[in-house]
């Protein structure tokens, strides 16, 4: 039986230093990932050993004991290694040191998650989970640096006490959460409240801190004091990453959007902690005062200007060594009030009438008018089509307050541009499109009947012309 244990170990150690070498060229020839990585020689091997029904048990001892140097090796490809064999693993006593050794030289710490998640699903079904889960590896996690996003996925499938003990860990370890991703359970979220300081000094957004304690009055207070004392990293908190905006790095592009944002407030008597905040989307939305910035992507950065879309202050791509975004500045208006399907078409059909196609139509793209549909500033704006990045505007109507109009204008056209994006809401243009040449052709038709001169006809000729178009 030594004999065994000595060659299972040698053909063991041999397959480790040929999936290191396997992965050594992976990462020249820059294809490494946890998706690309395919290890299988060594995945077969544990895998028979795992399975051999009269050996099982002890080759498992010997596999566990090299399982912080198997761990690094299991990715998506071989993952039914750990899945398919956790009960026997766990059971062994090393197991979890050996799983916690492994953890800290994980590869791909991004996919740290994926990881975790497969354990939790496999385990949590058989009530194992919470048990597997202790201190020492919760520890572990808040060491490595993790994305905010895998620390709130992590709470959330943590037993109470457990989240609890992650909370403090975490609060500990100056580690930052996803606030909002998180379902406390128990009394858990008083933990927030608690370690407020750590994490307002922790936090990497700001706003979506204060967001999460807007019912609390006391610690809503302490974080805008704290946003307004710490300027620099209230203005990081709108540049960071969130699930659909990558975070803005180049320092003259932080600085010229930081500028603007700070006008803003200026004009509007604002603070910093006066500020709503919203990373949603595709674009950054902040709503100062009166005032609505917009920092992201356009999909038409041109169009003819018009009467039917918010009045922008400022509407500019910005670029700087190679990173660049699109910041617009318009009013805010009342978004309260659903408009209904008929104001739809007619907004639509105004556009149309000035040769525009309108495709994103839907109630969050419009809003009411709270004041007439000009620029409103400290001082007179009137910035031409061209500083606009539009193109020469069509009609000259000035909507009042009250009036619906459009907030993103992203998805208008020159009804002849070969590049119509028509995917967002197709169906409802579909319709509108219908009706509007319809209503053209009715038009039309009724323009030519009064067209005709009846006193040069007889009396047989109106008659039969009537009988016509009846």
């Amino acid at each position: 039986m030594v004999v065994k244990k000595i060659m299972l170990e040698r053909k063991l150690n041999d397959l480790l230093d040929e999936a290191k070498n396997i992965r050594q060229n992976s990462i020249e020839n820059e294809s490494a990932s946890y998706y690309n990585d395919v290890f299988d020689n060594l995945s077969d091997f544990i895998s028979k050993k795992l399975n051999n029904p009269l050996l099982k048990n002890k080759n498992a001892k010997i596999i566990v004991n090299h399982f912080d140097e198997i761990l690094p090796y299991i990715v998506s490809n071989n993952m039914n290694i750990l899945l398919l064999n956790i009960d026997l693993l766990i059971e062994q006593p090393n197991f979890k040191e050996k799983f916690i050794e492994g953890l800290k030289i994980y590869p791909y710490t991004d996919e740290i998650g994926e990881l975790f998640y497969n354990i939790w699903g496999c385990l949590n079904s058989k009530n194992k989970f919470d048990n597997f889960i202790d201190s020492n590896i919760l520890k572990t996690l808040s060491t490595m640096n993790l994305k905010s996003s895998f620390y709130s996925s992590m709470l959330n499938r943590l037993n109470e006490e457990n989240q609890k003990i992650f909370l403090n860990i975490l609060a500990e370890n100056k580690c930052d959460i996803s606030y909002s991703m998180v379902e406390y359970k128990g009394n858990n979220k008083q933990i927030i409240y608690d370690n407020l300081p750590l994490f307002m000094e922790n936090t990497e957004n700001l706003y979506s801190l204060m967001n999460f304690v807007k019912d609390n009055s006391i610690a809503l207070s302490k974080v805008k004091d704290y946003i307004d004392n710490n300027p620099e990293k209230a203005i990081n908190s709108i540049f960071c990453e969130t699930s659909n905006l990558v975070k803005m790095k180049d320092k003259t592009l932080k600085e010229v959007v930081k500028l603007i944002i700070l006008d803003v407030l200026k004009n509007e008597n604002a603070k910093l902690s006066d500020i709503t905040y919203n990373g949603g989307g595709f674009s950054r939305v902040l709503l100062i005062g009166n005032k609505v910035i917009k920092i992201g992507n356009r999909d038409t950065k041109s169009f003819p200007n018009n009467p039917y879309i918010i009045s922008p202050l400022l509407r500019k791509k910005l670029e700087f060594n190679g990173e660049s975004c699109f910041v617009e500045v318009t009013e805010r208006v009342d978004t309260s009030k659903k408009a209904s399907k008929e104001e739809l078409y007619q907004l639509f059909k105004k556009l149309r009438n000035l040769n525009l196609i309108w495709t994103d139509i839907k109630e969050s793209n419009i809003g009411r008018l709270k004041k007439e549909n000009i620029i409103h500033w400290r001082q007179n704006l009137n910035p031409t089509d061209e500083v606009l990045g539009l193109d020469v505007k069509r009609g000259e109507t000035v909507l009042k307050e009250g009036n619906l109009v459009i907030l993103d204008a992203d998805f208008i056209y020159d009804e002849n541009d070969p590049d119509i994006n028509y995917t967002n809401n197709k169906y409802i243009y579909d319709e509108f499109e219908k009706r509007y040449q319809r209503e053209i052709k009715e038009q039309e038709t009724k323009s030519n009947l009064n067209a005709i001169d009846f006193n040069q006809m007889n009396d047989y000729e109106i008659s039969e012309h009537r009988s016509i178009h009846r």
